[in-house]
This record gives structure tokens, C-alpha cells and sequence, in this order.
């Protein structure tokens, strides 16, 4: 059976849904979410900021099967998110890519960058996970009105081997 990598799309409201914040979600063969990467801004006490337009950028993990929201969103269960396929594998080759895709996650939960609306944010976290993934974002969820900061890549420190 496949599992599947998605590049999601969630239109925000406050914004006549025109950007859209993007994610990165591990579907199982049933199309059941297995596991979500959101970028974002963080609150001082390490919580996510739905709301930010300011604050550290962070990127988190949200397991379906232990979620809590207080930290960790879901965004690809709620009813106007779109996704695209990235990748269909078998469940070894999926959990291997993204092992690679958390790693990037913890360089930019550690980064220490700014979030900001325009440029680092979570269209830049969701399209530099799945470059961590080695897999690649289709164009036309990267536009500057639909995902702004979708195109810019994260100044990030090199892995260390």
C-alpha cells in the first residue's frame, strides 16, 4: 500500500482567502493524516500563533494520533484546504523522506529567524521542507498573491554531517 506526501493549501479568511498558508501532510494508504508540518510564528511561551504578524518563525510536527492544538495546528482536515501529491511511495521510502523533512524543521525551529507576513513564513517553511524532502513544490502554489514568501528560501546554517 502507498502513503502519500502532500503539499497543502489553506485560503485565510481574515484575507478573503486569496494567500494561503501552506503545510506539508503524510497521508496513509486510506488517505488518513499521519502527520502535518506547519511553519508559522511562535508566542513566548512556545506555543503557535494563529494570528501572528510578528515573532520568531518556528516549524512544528503535528501528530494526528496525539495532537494538541495549543502547539501543533491541523490544517489539512479542515474543509477549504487543497492538496497536491508530491510523492506516492511505499510507507519505507515515505517515513524516510520525512526524517529528512524534520530535519529541516529543526534547523528552522532553531534558527532563531524572524516571521514575517511578506518573506519568511509558512509558505517559505512548507516549500523549504519539501526541498529538505528532496521533492519539488509545483509552481502554481507559489505565486506571490496566492503563498507570499513561498519563493524565498530561509537562510539557514548548513547541516552538519
Amino acid at each position: 500500500m502507498k502513503h502519500r506526501i502532500l503539499f497543502g493549501s489553506y485560503p485565510i479568511p481574515r484575507f478573503a482567502g486569496v494567500p494561503s498558508h501552506n503545510f506539508i501532510v503524510w497521508v496513509d494508504p486510506d488517505g488518513k493524516p499521519l502527520y502535518e508540518i506547519n511553519g508559522g510564528a511562535s508566542n513566548p511561551d512556545g506555543t503557535f500563533n494563529y494570528f501572528s504578524i510578528f515573532g520568531r518563525l518556528t516549524a512544528v510536527e503535528t501528530d494526528y494520533a496525539h495532537s494538541n492544538l495549543a502547539y501543533c495546528p491541523e490544517f489539512h482536515i479542515r474543509p477549504t484546504s487543497r492538496t497536491v501529491l508530491l510523492l506516492e511511495a511505499p510507507h519505507r521510502e515515505v517515513a524516510a523522506r520525512w526524517a529528512r523533512g524534520m530535519r529541516t524543521v529543526n534547523r528552522i525551529a532553531a534558527s532563531g529567524l524572524r516571521y514575517s507576513f511578506l518573506t519568511q513564513n509558512s509558505n517559505s517553511v512548507a516549500s523549504a521542507v519539501a526541498r529538505g524532502m528532496d521533492l519539488v513544490v509545483p509552481r502554481s502554489s507559489l505565486g506571490p498573491l496566492r503563498a507570499p514568501g513561498g519563493r524565498r528560501r530561509l537562510a539557514l546554517e548548513p547541516m552538519v554531517a
